[in-house]
């Protein structure tokens, strides 16, 4: 979903857009067109997901996804006149057909504009193979293909172009969070997901028995880019939201300031509750020491302790870090945790005081 001029627009597959009025804040459904004899490139008469959108000087540019007929993932890229609603087919087709001088296929891709460059840049996404084997379709593997590459594509010249990854840049993933802040000057990468990149974790193999590993990867990592230098740097950051895919990244248009919300993982990655889906509805503030960055001085006294990380909580006497450790149950609403009784018992004194906490 893209914003632009107190609307949003959601693309779904079909001619047809969602656009949400931001004022009214009512829901219609808008009709666009192609011009004569070009035919719609996606088909409509399968469920549709995974495409990325972006939105510069009124044109809403769209890419990739996939349908049911075609679950590999397209690279079809498209771009419509949001005033004129009318389609324009850049490039990219369904068939399974490599391109050397254009992004391939794939989905779940993440898309940001930067009207400075006057570029559209597309970072890494996955081709569906996992799905395409089950369905037995062509291209079929038992594990999706993640890409690793990254491109621009400048909107006056109509062309592609590959980047270099250089810096610090983020790991091959699908399904990240991202956005663009004109305050920062960068565009922004929160978490993701791998479906093949093994992960080790102690305390897991624990619980899931010796010799176990988790046969995917979940991501917690920010990271920036700047399209002016072309360099990628990660964000080190006292707590962090948990590892998660399919979170979305907002920059507020007024302030500049920088959310994070929802999102999901596997419930046995970030343990929870739940048989196997942990899903988020928390929201967060991403502040960053430099120009632009909602940064405030009083950040930097935040006592550590009390920061999360990601799936994990720090004890507020000991300062270990673990899973499962209990919310304190006072007046102070669960403001620390305490790996054990022993801890809760001597880290009490100093609790009380600071939060002004009474049993309930």
């Amino acid at each position: 979903m893209q914003v632009w001029k107190e609307k949003a627009y959601y693309f779904y597959g079909t001619l047809k857009i969602a656009v949400l009025d931001l004022l009214r804040e009512q829901w219609s459904i808008v009709l666009t067109s192609l011009p004569r004899g070009i035919p719609w490139p996606y088909h409509t008469s399968s469920a549709f997901h995974g495409a990325t959108t972006a939105i510069l000087d009124g044109v809403l540019y769209v890419f990739g996804g996939r349908d049911g007929n075609v679950v590999l993932g397209h690279n079809i890229f498209l771009a419509l006149d949001i005033e004129a609603l009318r389609w324009r087919h850049i490039s990219g087709t369904s068939d399974h057909k490599p391109q050397n001088y254009e992004p391939n296929l794939r989905a779940f891709a993440s898309m940001w504009a930067v009207p400075e460059t006057r570029k559209v840049y597309l970072l890494y996404g996955t081709g569906l193979r996992a799905q395409a084997y089950v369905s037995r379709l062509p291209g079929g593997s038992e594990t999706d293909h993640t890409y690793k590459d990254f491109w621009s594509f400048h909107v006056d010249d109509n062309k592609w172009e590959r980047e270099r990854m250089r810096g610090n840049f983020p790991s091959p993933r699908a399904e990240f969070a991202h956005t663009w802040s004109p305050a920062l000057g960068r565009a922004i990468v929160y978490g993701g997901y791998h479906s093949s990149l093994y992960t080790k974790d102690d305390q897991a193999l624990e619980a899931l028995g010796p010799g176990v590993h988790f046969r995917y990867s979940y991501f917690g990592d920010t990271l920036l880019y700047d399209p002016k230098t072309r360099l990628w740097q990660m964000v080190l950051v006292k707590g962090f939201p948990s590892y998660r895919a399919a979170s979305s990244l907002v920059c507020d248009p007024d302030d500049g300031k920088v959310y994070l919300f929802g999102g999901y993982s596997n419930a046995e990655f970030s343990p929870s509750r739940r048989n196997i889906v942990r899903p988020y509805n928390d929201l967060w503030q991403l502040k960053i020491d430099m120009p632009g960055g909602s940064w405030d001085p009083e950040d930097l006294e935040r006592d550590i302790q009390q920061e999360r990380l990601g799936p994990w909580a720090r004890c507020a006497f000991c300062a270990s870090i673990g899973v499962g450790w209990q919310k304190c149950g006072g007046t102070c609403g669960g403001q620390s945790y305490f790996c054990s009784k022993e801890c809760q018992k001597n880290g009490w004194k100093a609790h009380k005081e600071k939060y002004n906490c009474r049993k309930r």
